[in-house]
């Protein structure tokens, strides 16, 4: 097949842009008042479920996007963090997000990018536009595509409460993107237990911690939960470092 014009990383002489290689773009971005989330639960008595604050971020169907999330608390505690959680319909397939974040955080103002790999057709002006063989466009400068500076694993233990991972690329406007949430399960006695996921901390100047941030509880009147605590997800985990310099807020594709 003939090759058009490829562009590569001048360092590391990997592929940027080329016929058949796509990004995920800017869809939508907004932010969510922390302060509006709120807990709930099914019941008054056992049998019941619980969950801690939460605000709702986005419904998918058959696909899979990408949340950037910006939320800035200077004091990191406990309650400063955000969880994301996916809970998708075995009878529909539709998957529905959530933000976890205390209501009460000092810090209630929460940034989301939210990245998708569905191609929509830009407006404006015209800047780059490359076309394939076949006249289809896979390329188009308009687009805000998806920009990680930094891949980063998550430790699979760590002491205290939060833990710092360090502090990355200062001086940018940067978010962070969870795409495999890990989730914990602990039980303390055989009628209740208790759903934890990565809580993700950040300060203005760019330093992450991580957390376990309560999601969900259960209690029941049988004696059916194991006790003691297990991780229900793959380990190691990764977070995304991911430029927001250039992306637009309140932004519908």
């Amino acid at each position: 097949m003939a090759v058009g014009l490829r562009v590569r990383n001048q360092d590391s002489g990997q592929l940027q842009i080329a016929s058949g290689y796509t990004n995920l773009q800017l869809v939508k971005s907004g932010t969510l008042n922390t302060g509006t989330f709120s807990g709930g639960s099914t019941a008054g008595s056992p049998p019941f479920a619980s969950w801690a604050p939460r605000g709702y971020l986005s419904t998918t169907r058959g696909t899979t996007d990408l949340h950037v999330i910006r939320y800035i608390n200077d004091n990191p505690q406990f309650i400063t963090g955000f969880s994301i959680v996916n809970s998708v319909s075995r009878f529909s397939g539709v998957s529905n997000c959530w933000i976890f974040a205390a209501d009460n955080a000092p810090q209630k103002t929460l940034e989301y990018y939210t990245f998708s790999g569905l191609t929509t057709n830009p407006t404006g002006p015209v800047g780059l536009k490359m076309r394939d063989e076949n006249g289809s466009v896979f390329y188009d400068s308009r687009r805000k595509g998806l920009r990680v500076l930094q891949v980063v694993t998550l430790p699979a233990s760590f002491t205290g409460s939060i833990y710092e991972l360090g502090q990355f690329f200062p001086g940018t406007k940067i978010g962070v993107a969870v795409p495999s949430p890990r989730f914990y399960y602990n039980s303390v006695s055989q009628d209740r237990c208790s759903a934890f996921a990565d809580g993700i901390h950040m300060t203005s100047d760019n330093r992450i911690f991580i957390s376990r941030q309560n999601t969900f509880s259960q209690t029941l009147i049988t004696n059916t939960f194991p006790i003691g605590s297990a991780t229900t997800s793959p380990q190691p985990a990764n977070i995304f470092i991911v430029d927001l310099t250039e992306m637009p807020l309140n932004f519908t594709a």
